[in-house]
């Protein structure tokens, strides 16, 4: 009878510690009645669960009416525990029962060596919920055998529960992963904080940069994985470049822990062409590489990498709106991430996979053909010479940009390449790509012979863009934009007569005339004089 009650007592202090941790996936509640109701299960992949009988017992009530278990015996799900072989039906030794009131849920499950002896059929959620019905008074382990591997989903933990008539939700909680590009904050899409959101629109061969956030929220329960994983798995299109990783930052609270190399295994770097490059970076546990007095369970966790990158020659350009702009038809970059989802497997364990997170990049083009005097494809001119500039205020800036053979157009140079003046070609055209939004000022700084140049063409590229709600498609509103497309004529110079001419005999005339009648004053005034 004294370890009867003792064990009451030592049961119940179990229990409450295993509920002390029920915010995490592994959850304990008081005794009562057969069936157990599991709840909080992902509406989008059904869950198995597998049920172990750990200890036979009879449910009694205590001196201060609370439920305990009295002739604890080892149940048929177990065959050792902590290391020790156990046989079913035998009483379970006073030294054990101690251990549970000192340990919590997690311990116990950790240290059963499961039989292959379930206490009922696998019972399978429909909808939210899993119930498990029929069970004896005892002491449970509750075992989640889905298969969840590459799958936006978490297995729960063991659930170590007392048989009874209750509903114990599992937390196996997933990270998510977003994506964000920078744009200048006065050129941000609308709602980006601080310059960060889905969209921007960039210069080619202007650096930028992408930010990459995980975040494993507080009931993920990283206690009951050996280790926890984070991967990111980042692609981009052929129209963008990695330059570099600028910074891997683990924050939790308001506390913060900047990563060096050393602490992440990274591909990108070891890449030569990095254009369109799928790359990866690779936490191996994260719970050894958390801020300084940072406890697991108290706040949610955030990872984030950001790293610099440009459009490159090969970036769609953008010329007109775009009401559904995807993947294949807009510069994009995409993110998903691979984490640890199995906190009761062994070694690495299992991982599952996020869906892919989409940011969206434009680059602007204008059209420029130079005629003689009219629009006409008849009258194309070429071979004078442009220079554009950036124009903000009062300040123009010259812009340098180079001819590419390989898109027909002007873009503005890499580091290593030299800027010229653009020249209209034999159609006439001098096409302009790569551009930011902003404002600019196009010039003409090398006229033909016979022509006059023509006046400053102010360029107003105005755009609105953002992602849609759908998450993988992207909108560009170009309203208010000006002169995107431009015929620029010029105007022949003034014609003179030629020598030899009547012009010229006209000339002459008129000279002679002027001759005589200077000869004429000339003559009167002397006469005046004399007659003085």
């Amino acid at each position: 009878m004294k370890k009867t009650r003792r064990f009451a007592s030592l049961a119940t202090a179990a229990i409450l510690a295993a509920c002390a941790v029920v915010p995490a996936t592994m959850s304990a509640l008081p005794v009562s009645a057969a069936d157990i109701t599991i709840t909080g299960v992902s509406t989008e992949q059904a869950h198995t669960f597998e049920v172990y009988q750990i200890f036979t017992a009879d449910i009694a009530e205590g001196t201060n009416g609370e439920q305990v278990l009295s002739n604890v015996k080892w149940g048929s799900g177990i065959t050792s525990y902590n290391g020790t072989a156990v046989t079913a039906g035998t009483v379970v030794d006073e030294a054990v029962l101690n251990s549970i009131a000192g340990g919590d849920a997690r311990d116990v499950a950790s240290k059963c060596t499961l039989s292959d002896t379930k206490a009922c059929d696998d019972v399978t959620s429909a909808g939210e919920t899993a119930k498990i019905t029929g069970l004896a008074d005892g002491y449970y382990i509750v075992k989640d055998v889905t298969d969840l591997s590459s799958k936006d989903d978490a297995n729960s933990a063991y659930i170590v529960q007392v048989a009874g008539d209750t509903t114990v939700a599992i937390k196996n909680a997933k990270p998510t992963v977003d994506k964000q590009v920078y744009d200048e904050p006065g050129d941000a899409e609308e709602g980006a904080n601080e310059g960060w959101g889905e969209s921007a629109d960039h210069a080619i061969n202007k650096s930028f940069q992408f930010k990459l956030t995980a975040t494993v929220p507080v009931n993920a329960d990283l206690k009951a994985y050996k280790s926890y994983q984070l991967q990111f798995e980042d692609s981009m299109s052929t129209g963008v470049t990695f330059d570099s990783i600028a910074s891997v930052t683990v924050k939790s609270g308001n506390a913060e822990k900047i990563l060096t190399a050393a602490d992440y295994t990274e591909t990108a770097t070891a890449e030569t062409n990095k254009a369109g490059l799928s790359w990866t970076l690779k936490i191996d546990d994260l719970k050894t590489k958390l801020p300084e007095n940072v406890k697991l369970g108290e706040n949610e966790i955030q990872v984030e990498v950001v790293y610099n990158a440009h459009l490159n020659e090969n970036a769609v350009v953008s010329k007109e709106d775009v009401t559904n702009g995807t993947k294949d038809t807009v510069n994009n970059n995409k993110v998903d991430l691979v984490y640890s989802n199995n906190p009761d497997s062994t070694g690495a364990g299992t991982t599952g996979k996020t869906p892919e997170d989409y940011v969206w990049v434009f680059t602007y083009g204008v059209d420029n053909t130079k005629y003689k005097n009219a629009v006409d494809e008849k009258n194309a001119l070429k071979d004078a010479g442009f220079t554009l500039y950036d124009k903000t205020g009062t300040t123009e800036t010259e812009i340098s940009l180079i001819y590419d053979d390989a898109k027909g157009a002007y873009r503005p140079i890499t580091g290593s390449e030299a800027g010229g003046e653009m020249k209209s070609a034999t159609d006439g055209k001098f096409n302009i790509i790569g551009l930011d939004a902003g404002t600019y000022v196009l010039k003409e700084t090398s006229t033909p012979a016979g022509y006059n140049t023509c006046a400053p063409i102010n360029i107003v590229i105005s755009a609105v863009h953002k992602e849609n709600t759908d998450g993988t498609s992207v909108k560009l509103d170009l309203d208010g934009s000006e002169n995107m497309t431009n015929a620029v004529i010029n105007k022949s110079g003034s014609s003179l007569p030629s020598t030899g001419g009547i012009g010229t005999t006209i000339f002459y005339v008129a000279g002679g005339v002027l001759v005589v009648g200077a000869g004429v004053l000339l003559i009167t005034k002397k006469r005046a004089k004399d007659a003085q």
